[in-house]
């Protein structure tokens, strides 16, 4: 009986896409050239997370909290073993699957087919999309959940009512959504779907509770500074260029209107409170084939000799963009100039420390350090009584020395407790 109702639901399925969809095409040499780029860039996050630790915050959530983002990590471990390929590889996935809804977003959305590739790879390189890929963090299902509603949207020309009605009892920024496409159905004068979203923004805000409440606070730039950390300083100021473009002309699709509101809700709640960006702010990227649209709408209206200016103002763009995907995929490099912490030290070490314990035979030691101790549980190292763990100066010879670069950032001496 479960097996008939299985077939009919893949049945069904099959149907509604068959009647639903606007275009049929053959496999063709562009969708070759993106599974090119997101192999490039799955091969890249795997790469960085050979070289990652899991950092304390990691560490505490998979031990202790719960919620759908470790609850998935607890899954994926318990299937795969407790290492950092089975701990953020479902993350990988989701950023894989992120470019896919990207690049088909693209295809139905841009003029020509190689324009999706251009919009695949600028997605593939904004540094917030790198961070969300190898983290644990909800941004990029926030990202997955908006953006198969706008390729919903935009290839079968409907609302997902019932994805939508799910999106209530996942998450906080799901009101960002209900917000956007409320807007989207005052434009298109939907009165049945303006009713239907606010109801659910009001029981979302109810069961999450989101505090709007408060007093004016120096939030503003800090929230804005981490969008433009998401996006590149330089690409986010042309990202609010397009948007701006593509609400003043009138650009009907579900994409804008869902980055306008993830932006605005953000910046206007920075006003009063501090708000978390991991919530409200990765769904603005969204939006991203908009921008791809209008730089080539900008250049393919004019003569090639008038095209010139253009180009010079996106290759710039383009290259701070390339410049720091390649200092965040390099960033480990610092330490052939310095032994000085960066930016990454919280996810770095631990691995590494717990390999050369295991190399001694050691599994279980004391540490007075509780962050250290819970993130060397995590591979395997528990609390002991008879074993201590001491840090010592940089560069001192000890028991125990991590490299990276071949320069000594971590030292250790192991000790017997005296009982």
């Amino acid at each position: 009986m479960g097996s008939e109702t299985l077939q009919r639901i893949v049945l069904y399925l099959r149907f509604w896409l068959e009647r639903h969809s606007q275009t049929k095409r053959a496999f063709d040499i562009v969708d070759i050239f993106f599974l090119v780029i997101a192999f490039c860039s799955v091969c890249l996050q795997f790469l960085m997370i050979s070289q990652m630790s899991v950092s304390y915050k990691e560490a505490y959530g998979f031990f202790y909290e719960k919620n759908f983002v470790f609850d998935l990590v607890r899954l994926s471990t318990g299937i795969f073993g407790q290492n950092d390929y089975a701990l953020r590889g479902p993350f990988v996935v989701i950023h894989f699957l992120n470019m896919l809804l990207v690049y088909a977003i693209s295809r139905n959305y841009l003029k020509k087919p190689t324009d999706s590739l251009f919009a695949v790879l600028v997605y593939a390189m904004l540094p917030g999309i790198n961070f969300s890929a190898v983290l644990l963090v909800k941004s990029g299902l926030i990202i997955f959940v908006s953006l198969l509603i706008c390729y919903i949207n935009i290839r079968y020309k409907k609302i997902p009512y019932i994805l939508l009605f799910v999106s209530i009892f996942t998450d906080s920024s799901s009101s960002v959504l209900f917000l956007a496409v409320t807007f989207y159905a005052i434009k298109n004068k939907m009165p049945k779907t303006i009713i239907y979203c606010l109801c659910g923004f009001a029981i979302n805000m109810h069961l999450f509770d989101l505090d709007i409440r408060g007093r004016p606070q120096g939030h503003f730039l800090d929230i804005l500074g981490e969008m433009a950390m998401l996006f590149s300083p330089f690409l986010f100021v042309y990202y609010n260029y397009t948007l701006y473009w593509a609400i003043t002309k009138h650009q009907n699709n579900l994409m804008t209107y869902i980055s306008v509101t993830s932006l605005m809700f953000a910046l206007l709640l920075s006003i009063r409170q501090n708000i978390d960006s991991e919530i409200f702010v990765p769904m603005s990227v969204v939006g991203l084939p908009v921008m791809i649209k209008s730089f080539f709408n900008d250049m393919r209206i004019r003569l090639p000799r008038f095209r010139t200016r253009y180009k010079m103002r996106f290759f710039l763009v383009f290259a701070v963009l390339l410049l720091e995907t390649l200092f965040l995929f390099g960033n480990k490099w610092s330490y052939f100039f310095s032994a000085k912490d960066n930016f990454a030290s919280s996810y770095y070490v631990v691995k590494e420390l717990a390999n050369a314990l295991k190399k001694y035979g050691i599994n279980a030691i004391y540490t007075k350090d509780e962050r250290l101790a819970l993130r060397l549980q995590f591979y395997g190292i528990n609390k002991g009584k008879e074993l201590r763990l001491i840090k010592i100066p940089n560069g001192a010879k000890g028991d125990i020395g991590i490299e990276y670069m071949g320069r000594n950032i971590r030292s250790y001496n192991i000790i017997k407790i005296n009982k």
